[in-house]
């Protein structure tokens, strides 16, 4: 019975609807929330406490792993954190959150996107290029807003792009970006 499971998928499936369901009650909850204005309240409130800061980096690191945009987050820690404060904490949210993206992409799912695009010239000769010059596509990718920071994420997880380099060109990269948001 397990191996006619796992091949139509059916455990994926259920992944897929449970984390669909959850992500709908979330959104219930935060229009619930919004609607009683409740949630800026709370917001404040999680501001000023030592938590707060951590919670404000973990949600954000969580909305780039789980393809959700961030930017309305970006836009919340000046306004709840201050200026510096919120730079620095959109800055470690942004660069954790791509990070467990880069490592999910890269051991979690290379070896499928290996095979089907592996004997693509197009895709080798950008994963040498990564190899041999990857942390400035890195943060040229970056500072660059038209690549989509969170599919990217996931994709440079693909390349030979070392995760040190990835890291510090992540940063480096999303700095300009924090600023100005």
């Amino acid at each position: 019975m397990i191996p006619l499971i796992q091949r139509f998928g059916i455990i994926r499936c259920l992944k897929k609807i449970i984390l669909s369901l959850a992500i709908l009650a979330a959104a219930l909850a935060a229009a619930f929330l919004l609607r009683n204005g409740e949630a800026q309240r709370l917001l404040q409130q999680a501001s000023s406490q030592p938590w707060g800061a951590a919670a404000f980096v973990a949600a954000y690191a969580a909305a780039c792993v789980l393809f959700i945009p961030a930017s309305i987050l970006s836009f919340a820690a000046g306004a709840l954190f201050g200026l510096v404060k919120g730079i620095f904490l959109v800055s470690i949210g942004a660069t954790l959150g791509a990070t467990a993206a880069f490592l999910t992409g890269r051991y979690l799912a290379r070896d499928w996107v290996a095979k089907r695009v592996g004997a693509d010239r197009r895709f080798a000769a950008f994963d040498e290029a990564m190899g041999k010059e990857g942390w400035r596509i890195v943060l040229l990718t970056r500072l660059a807003p038209i690549f989509p920071f969170v599919l990217l994420n996931y994709a440079l997880g693909l390349t030979r792009v070392t995760l040190k380099e990835y890291v510090l060109a992540t940063w480096v990269g999303i700095l300009p970006g924090a600023c100005v948001v």
